[in-house]
């Protein structure tokens, strides 16, 4: 199956997580892949592991970006369009997690959860959507069930998803008509860096954790986010547009 040939795609935080495993899907299916991040030596470990994987069918490129910075976005979506002519699809997987206490969160941390979850990411669809609208192309952002339920210990994290999410439903309606088609994706626990490194506030009470599980307890792994980021990448999603997908394993069933 090769969704993608001919096809070039922006994937950002793809130097690992599901970023990477969305890279990795894409490239697999024929696209040529614009991996962004700003860990430049694990985004360049990244892409030549997709352009030696022998399922790889397109390719894989590199682009060290802050999404957090809208002049380094601007500056690096005008460059893969210079290196690839046309852009058919955006993925904004790219984002940071800190728990905290909610009487701990400082305004620093706040500022810069947002600046990479909600600003850079809105400014990066703003700086693609020119280019999008020229193929009728898609956007596909990674917000959060904590932007849907009750997470404990995520007010700037949960505040950065649900402020992407009101972003990515203007989006759809605004440009449906010229052909845009965006939506978003609400996974629960995944099987990440950015999971696995987040730690527990000082006296966390792990009663709050039975929230944030799926109802096997079993937290996937995540190319299972990327099956389904390839898809709302694709022409199979032509007809779907403003919705968000809850991949959660029935936990806010």
């Amino acid at each position: 199956m090769n969704r993608f040939t001919d096809k070039v795609i922006i994937v950002t935080g793809a130097a690992s997580g599901i970023g990477k495993a969305s890279a990795q899907r894409i490239a697999s299916e024929g696209g040529v892949v614009a991996c962004m991040d700003i860990q430049e030596d694990a985004l360049s470990d990244a892409v030549n592991g997709i352009n030696n994987n022998p399922d790889t069918s397109g390719a894989a490129f590199s682009y060290v970006c802050d999404i957090g910075d809208p002049k380094s976005t601007k500056k690096v979506v005008a460059a893969v369009i210079k290196d690839h002519k046309n852009l058919n699809a955006l993925c904004n997987i790219a984002g940071i997690l800190k728990l905290q206490n909610t009487l701990e969160v400082s305004l620093e941390d706040w500022n810069r959860i947002l600046a990479v979850n909600l600003t850079g990411t809105f400014f990066m669809c703003q700086t693609a959507l020119p280019h999008l609208i020229k193929t009728k192309g898609s956007i596909v952002n990674m917000t959060s069930t904590a932007a849907l339920g009750s997470h404990p210990w995520t007010a700037a994290y949960a505040a950065s998803k649900g402020g992407l999410l009101s972003v990515t439903k203007t989006i759809s309606i605004e440009f449906g008509k010229q052909g845009i088609n965006a939506n978003s994706l609400s996974p629960a626990s995944v099987e990440t860096p950015m999971s696995n490194n987040a730690k527990l506030p000082e006296g966390a009470d792990y009663d709050l954790l039975k929230k944030i599980l799926p109802v096997d307890g079993i937290v996937r792994p995540a190319s299972d986010v990327a099956s389904l980021v390839a898809f709302l990448a694709s022409d199979d999603a032509v007809h779907i547009n403003g919705i968000d997908v809850r991949i959660d394993g029935g936990m806010m069933t």
